[in-house]
């Protein structure tokens, strides 16, 4: 019509040229225009006002009899009824003029109507069997209207976002085109039960003059049908275009909604639209009824399959915007919900992270209600518990009105976190239940009150009418949740299918972590638990404080506490708790930190019970190193040599050195921590290096922050973490790996004059890493009597470990655990005085002469140990060696162990420190070889007494980097062999 209106300007404007141009080409331009528009002459000349001329009435506004053109509305309006040839005859006239008015540059209508009236028309009419065709020009003229318009939607193919109304443009023109009465779109589904397909309306009757508001279906207005119902659900099953010449004949066709309507549907033209790649139908196009009543042809159906096509294409590129939208939209919804996770781990709350999904799902699908049921895993185990443990739900709500009215605002859109009981409709839906069962998302539309699936919350007030539900699970096949969709006003589609898939990693994380804290948290309980009945078994026992609480606290030369030579053999079990309490009151810790006495004996008890029952590392070691250290400070006291030494420690670092003395190896299980790490420990798994001494300190704050034992209660926050800190660096300080790292730095520093040495900052807790060693190696210190007890001590300690090492691995312990070795003890604790203990010592005595009496004693007891080896018929230890690798030989291998471990790092180095460049790699320090039983190893000890007591000792070789190079034979002569690389 805008075309036409735009002629008809042009028309009036150019009056001359219309004469001339009806004089000329009368009857063939109204011949060929009456064809497409058999009743416009009519409909004009019926419904145009005008004044009475040359027998026009005015009032009637029709063609009176004198000009007989009444005959020709009549005609005209009969020939519109059928298909039928027009033609029309131009008789002569004398052709009439009229002078324009001066007040308008336009031709009136009037006029132009006075023109036509002066010119008799006479229409004739031939039958149908007479019809032709159009002509060939006019035929020519439709292709080219068509290609343009073509062209102009192709132009559109790359923008397009909107499927609907992309297709709505299409059919439009097809309408135009083909002079149709109606075009229709239907889209192929599956339908509410999932056990098949149907077809939905989604544009229902377009016009040439429609749009696309009138014509859109949602899930109130839509028309549903099964595609094994009409001619569309054949076209739809059969993947093939349809063109019916009489639609009443066809077997397939579906009276039903004419016989509503009042419609008469004659011919149809239906058309699929099928995505190629995937060879899978997604709706079908109908075209209803031309309006010239004549069949649809051959070149009308290739004009709906070029429109087709372009359909199918926008489709295509809809769906891959939308994938490629919907990926971004997933990796920022990933990476939302990774620094969500982040942020909130701190605060462990996994509620926070799927209240989060739950918004950001509502941001992407717009509907109701959302509510995300959750599995715990780790509670699915535990007999009657609920499939399901919370869910998070929310309910949009509105002010007024339903919930789709635009104009009002939401007032509510709060997600409800609820601990789910057994009476909850998640565990009744029938929707849930289905999808947990199958196992695959369900969409359903049109859920009535009738259906099974219905769900009416009067909690709520609400009803579902349509839903989206999708099921998770885990690799291990283990439900993780559903996410229940509800009520989406035009019923959910295959777009929100997408939708939910592309985030599914998205929700997966957020399940997944509300799994992975819920482990954390029952493993803690379990843990808490556990701790419980250690802290009952640890606990000082009431008969325990009673039996010393009323004792008074001894002096301290009743025990010889004041002299390094003191010995805790003489002592009772409940003298070692009052001769820990002697300390505690000398350092006055009762009145420094406002400890009440009771508190510090039950501490002292709980340390003490804490100790297991090993061979030498139990709570006497420990009370020991504690007294060394508490005698070493008070000896400080008194030191001149350095200045500033006798202030090196505050009161309370002093009283946290002598509770680190305590506590340095409580629960020490017998092993060291390379057996530990190569056993696959839990300990091992818990602390990757310095397991025991880390181990240590944690059991140490486990115990001091029991109810009645917290000795640090009155400490402030700052004192209390600077205890801790001290505290963890003594303990960890006790592992000699660290040692053997730092004692040529700590020298480095003695080699300077005394006035000139620096102790503040690193060099001061340096310090006490050297006073923590040599309290930790103190027993090799104490008198004779007393350090050969306790050499038989450590080394059954030591022998132990080796019997499990060739239990557990199969393989031959290292000479100081071989329990085989024993009759060479005195050359192992000289190699032990001279490898580990000698240079500490030394370097304690230089530091300050008030420790001398420590070197004094592993001194004396060396020269025992060297007597007692020669008593035995050893080589004389000190006696010139022929081989410089036979020199100190027990005293190298200490260091070499205590520097090794079975993975292959040197302990005390930060693993993200380049570690110092070393020869060493993986070592056994014997051959790998079968176990020999326990008789074997018996009677082989028999034979090594008896027969052959000099055998010849074996030696351990450390494996070079490059363990494929063997040795050459000059350089393998007098050595042990060669040690096996793991």
């Amino acid at each position: 019509m805008a075309k036409m209106n735009e002629v008809e300007g042009f028309l009036e404007d150019h009056p001359e040229f219309l004469a001339q141009y009806l004089q000329r080409k009368m009857q063939k331009a109204v011949t060929n225009y009456l064809e497409y528009n058999p009743k416009f002459l009519s409909e004009y000349l019926r419904n145009r006002p005008t004044r009475d001329l040359n027998g026009l009435s005015a009032k009637s506004n029709k063609l009176v009899k004198p000009c007989r053109l009444e005959d020709t509305v009549k005609q005209s309006n009969e020939l519109s009824k059928v298909p039928r040839k027009l033609i029309v005859k131009n008789v002569v006239s004398t052709p009439a003029s009229q002078n324009r008015s001066s007040s308008s540059s336009k031709l009136k209508w009037n006029d132009l109507r006075s023109k036509a009236s002066r010119n008799a028309f006479v229409l004739h009419g031939q039958t149908e069997k007479s019809c032709s065709k159009p002509t060939k020009k006019r035929s020519h003229k439709r292709g080219l209207r068509e290609d343009a318009r073509l062209i102009d939607l192709a132009r559109e193919l790359a923008t397009t976002e909107d499927p609907d109304k992309f297709c709505f443009s299409a059919l439009r023109h097809v309408a135009e085109l083909l002079n149709a009465e109606r075009c229709s779109l239907f889209w192929m589904r599956d339908n509410a039960k999932g056990d098949g397909k149907e077809l939905a309306s989604r544009l229902w009757n377009i016009t040439s003059k429609s749009t696309f508001k009138d014509v859109v279906c949602d899930a109130k207005n839509e028309l549903v049908v099964p595609i094994t119902v009409g001619i569309a659900g054949l076209v739809a099953s059969t993947k093939t275009p349809i063109n019916v010449a009489n639609a009443y004949e066809h077997q397939n066709f579906n009276k039903t909604i004419d016989n509503k309507t009042g419609f008469e549907t004659r011919d149809i033209l239906c058309h699929p639209l099928i995505l190629e790649k995937e060879d899978r139908v997604v709706g079908v196009a109908e075209v209803v009824n031309k309006k010239s009543e004549e069949p649809f042809t051959e070149k009308d159906e290739e004009v709906l399959d070029h429109f087709v096509v372009l359909c199918v294409l926008a489709i295509q590129n809809s769906r891959h915007s939308s994938q490629i939208k919907r990926l971004q939209q997933a990796a920022t919804l990933q990476e939302t919900l990774s620094g969500r996770i982040a942020k909130l781990w701190p605060s462990r709350s996994y509620d926070d992270v799927n209240k989060e999904v739950i918004h950001q799902i509502s941001e992407l699908i717009t509907c109701e209600r959302y509510t995300l049921a959750i599995a715990l895993v780790d509670n699915c185990n535990i007999e009657g518990c609920l499939q399901f443990a919370r869910s998070y739900d929310m309910l949009i709500q509105k002010s007024k009105g339903g919930l789709f009215d635009d104009d009002e605002e939401e007032v509510s859109n709060k997600v409800d976190v609820i601990k789910l009981k057994k009476n909850d409709w998640i565990f009744s839906h029938k929707v849930i239940q289905k999808v947990v069962e199958t196992k695959k998302m369900l969409n359903m539309g049109k859920i009535t009150p009738f259906s099974e699936f219905k769900l009416e919350d009067a909690k709520k007030e609400f009803s579902l009418k349509s839903v989206l539900c999708v099921p998770y699970y885990d690799e291990a096949d283990r439900l993780l949740g559903v996410l229940h969709l509800a009520n989406k006003k035009k019923g959910f589609d295959e777009n929100d299918e997408a939708i939910i898939e592309s985030v599914r990693p998205y929700i997966m994380n957020g399940l997944l972590f509300a799994n992975g804290f819920n482990s954390i948290v029952i493993n803690k309980a379990k843990t808490d638990v556990a701790d419980d009945i250690v802290r009952f078994h640890t606990r000082a026992f009431a008969e325990e404080v009673d039996r010393v609480i009323n004792e008074p606290v001894p002096e301290g030369e009743k025990y010889n506490l004041y002299q390094f030579s003191f010995s805790d053999l003489p002592m009772t079990n409940d003298e070692t708790v009052l001769g820990a309490m002697r300390m505690f009151e000398d350092l006055d810790a009762f009145n420094l930190f406002k400890i009440p006495k009771e508190k510090m004996m039950r501490w002292v008890i709980s340390v003490r019970r804490c100790y297991r029952p090993v061979s030498y590392h139990n709570w006497r070691h420990g009370f020991n190193v504690a007294h060394t250290m508490f005698l070493m400070l008070d000896r400080l006291k008194t030191a001149t040599m350095t200045p500033g030494i006798s202030e090196i420690f505050t009161p309370m670092e002093r009283f946290t050195l002598v509770v680190a003395g305590f506590c340095h190896d409580i629960d020490h299980r017998g092993t060291n921590n390379a057996f530990l790490i190569r056993a696959g420990a839990p300990l091992a798994v818990l602390y990757n290096t310095s397991t025991l001494e880390n181990h240590h300190y944690d059991t140490c704050l486990r115990i001091s922050s029991m109810e009645g034992n917290n000795i640090f209660e009155h400490f402030t926050e700052d004192e209390f973490k600077a205890s801790c800190e001290l505290m963890k660096h003594a303990i960890l300080a006790t592992d000699l790996a660290l040692y053997f790292q730092r004692r040529n730095t700590f020298k480095a520093i003695l080699e300077k004059q005394a006035a000139e040495r620096d102790f503040s900052g690193d060099n001061r807790m340096l310090l006490m890493s050297m006073m923590m060693t040599a309290c930790d190696l103190s027993s090799i210190t104490k008198p004779w009597e007393v350090q050969q007890k306790m050499a038989k001590l450590v080394t059954s300690e030591f022998y132990d470990q080796g019997d499990q090492e060739r239990k557990l691995f199969g393989t031959e312990p290292m000479p100081m655990m071989d329990r085989s070795k024993s009759d060479d003890l005195p050359n192992m604790q000289i190699g032990f005085i001279d490898g580990v203990c000698s240079m500490a010592y030394e370097m304690m005595a230089d530091f300050c002469p008030e420790f001398s009496p420590l070197r004094d004693g592993m001194k004396d007891n060396r020269q025992r140990w060297r007597e007692r080896a020669i008593e035995q018929g050893k080589p004389d230890p000190d006696a010139p060696k022929e081989r410089k690798e036979d020199k100190k030989e027990y005293g190298d291998l200490w260091v070499k162990y205590w520097n090794m471990d079975p993975e292959n790092y040197i302990w005390g180095i930060d693993p993200n420190e380049k570690p110092p460049e070393v020869v060493i790699e993986r070592v056994v320090f014997s051959p790998k070889k079968k176990a020999k039983s326990s008789s074997a190893v018996n009677s082989q000890i028999d034979n090594d007494n008896s027969e052959n007591k000099t055998k010849k000792r074996r030696k351990n070789r450390v494996a070079s980097e490059n363990a494929s190079q063997s040795p050459k034979p000059q350089e393998a002569e007098g050595k042990s062999k060669t040690c096996r690389i793991m």
